[in-house]
């Protein structure tokens, strides 16, 4: 018997590296799984509880396994 395709597409999870960049070298926060960059740095804001000042100092770096 064959599968029922799904009709909603799943999205991909990727493993996101999250670091706040204040001086050289950035501070490293936490590794987290979304689908996209933004989702990522908002995952961690909440989480480790940044505030809103510094979240636009947040970069997501991708990282394949």
């Amino acid at each position: 018997m064959r599968k029922k395709p799904s009709s909603k597409p799943t999205q991909k999870l990727l493993r996101w590296r999250v670091s706040l960049i204040m001086q050289t070298p950035a501070k490293f926060i936490d590794f987290t799984l979304a689908p996209d960059a933004e989702t990522a740095e908002r995952q961690v804001t909440e989480e480790h509880e940044i505030s809103d000042a510094l979240r636009d100092r947040l970069v997501a770096t991708r990282e394949d396994l």
